[in-house]
């Protein structure tokens, strides 16, 4: 009878030595089988034999899209933080200004013109009075004597000028106006001269308001009507000091100590009043400040008492920022070319008037102003960054140089990109920043 051998039955006959390169082999305990599962293969040992080569491939596949999630991932960060900043460097020059020049309240061929900021305030105080008396005077003040026609007319002293309601004023010298001439562009500029006149009567009613117009009647009673039509005058300011009728009598120290004090006071609010309502684009300067004072009717203010007011006038020069920059750039630079520019800091200039009445002149009445300016200004060209962002869009960063030809008020630029890999400019010109820097590229 054939003898079955069992698996438990075979044993060496006596322990095999493990070589040192032997590791033992670890089998992990196995749960208790079920009596019915005892019999047949159940306690045979299940082994798994994994292919090696198939989990190597997943894991390379895994591993490739992760690669690829991360490096899109990286490229869409980029995208929505990349950022292109443009430093420029405009064209500048700081010239050492110490000169006299001479501006006019219209506008004249290469020359500088001016408007005026006017700003009037009246105060009042209580003085004592000694009596009344009866007072006469005349009205008088200045007007710019206007002619619209080519060629010169002279006027003989004690012409009559007259207002739409009849009142006549005579001016008190002879003048010359200056006809009507043509300027670059073949525009007609007046001719204009300015005159004092005085009221042909005593009173108050010939105190005018500003820019009061004025015909020449004689020419017409003479029916020269091309120079009734082509001659006027307009007051630029006010005219005063007429007056008929009964005055206070105040005695004259008390009367003098108080005009100082309310024009004192006059002064002072003018000057603050000046630093919030000028008006914004002009260029303006503390020093050019004119203020005249003007003295009204006083009022009875109970028995003894009078009220005197005191009216001053604050009156300063006005210049467009871009053209006093360029008419002081063309003044003291000789290579500028008439190009856009701007003064970075006007408050390094110091503005004197060499008349030292002209701070307490009426400056409406002036014909042309005098002024010396000191300094050293940085004088800046200009450059339209819109236009400068739009010709960069989309455009590659080598072209940065050609692009920069259109636009010469610019001296050079640096460009810096995020994330540095790209090599042109964004295609939105909103995403293109520009910084000006004024100096030289470091």
């Amino acid at each position: 009878m054939t003898q079955k051998w069992n698996l438990q039955d075979i044993r060496p006959a006596e322990p095999r030595r493990r070589t040192s390169t032997e590791r033992p082999l670890t089998i992990p305990p196995r749960t208790a089988t079920p009596p019915e599962e005892q019999n047949g293969a159940g306690d045979i040992e299940t082994i798994v034999i994994k292919d090696g080569n198939k989990e190597n491939k997943s894991k390379f596949v895994l591993l490739t899209v992760a690669v690829v999630v991360l490096i899109g991932a990286i490229f869409g960060l980029s995208a929505l933080l990349s950022k292109t900043t443009l430093t420029v460097y405009p064209e500048f020059s700081e010239p050492v200004v110490n000169a006299e020049f001479i501006a006019y309240p219209d506008r004249r061929e290469s020359a500088l013109s001016y408007e005026i900021i006017t700003i009037d305030l009246t105060k009042e105080k209580q003085v004592a009075a000694s009596g009344e008396e009866y007072v006469e005077s005349l009205t008088k003040g200045f007007i710019e004597i206007v002619k619209t026609t080519p060629g010169s007319e002279r006027l003989v002293k004690n012409t009559r000028f007259r207002t739409a309601e009849g009142l006549v004023f005579r001016i008190q010298d002879s003048v010359v106006i200056p006809g009507a001439i043509k300027d670059a562009s073949g525009t007609l500029i007046p001719g204009t001269i300015r005159a004092e006149v005085a009221a042909d009567a005593m009173g108050q009613e010939y105190n005018l308001a500003a820019n009061t117009r004025f015909d020449v009647p004689g020419f017409k009673e003479n029916n020269l009507n091309e120079l009734y039509n082509s001659i006027y005058a307009t007051n630029r300011e006010a005219f005063t000091g007429g007056f008929k009728g009964q005055k206070f009598i105040i005695n004259d120290t008390e009367l003098g100590k108080a005009k100082q004090e309310l024009q004192l006071l006059l002064r002072d609010e003018l000057l603050q009043r000046i630093k919030s309502e000028k008006p914004a684009g002009f260029t303006t300067f503390e020093n050019s400040v004119s203020i005249t004072y003007q003295e009204l009717p006083t009022i009875s203010y109970g028995e003894n008492l009078v009220t005197i007011r005191q009216q001053a006038t604050l009156q300063m020069p006005l210049f467009k920022q871009e053209e006093f920059a360029a008419y002081l750039a063309k003044e003291t630079i000789s290579t500028y070319d008439r190009e856009p520019v701007r003064i970075v800091d006007a408050g390094v200039l110091e503005f004197s008037y060499p008349d030292l009445t002209t701070n307490s002149s009426n400056l409406a009445n002036l014909t042309s102003i005098t002024f010396k300016i000191v300094g050293k200004p940085t004088i800046v060209s200009e450059f339209d960054a819109e236009q400068l962002q739009k010709d960069l869009a989309g455009k590659s960063k080598t072209s940065i140089s050609t692009v920069l030809t259109a636009h010469p008020g610019i001296k050079s630029a640096r460009i810096a990109s995020k994330p540095f890999w790209r090599r042109a400019f964004p295609t939105e010109a909103k995403d293109i920043k520009i910084i000006e820097v004024i100096g030289e590229e470091k």
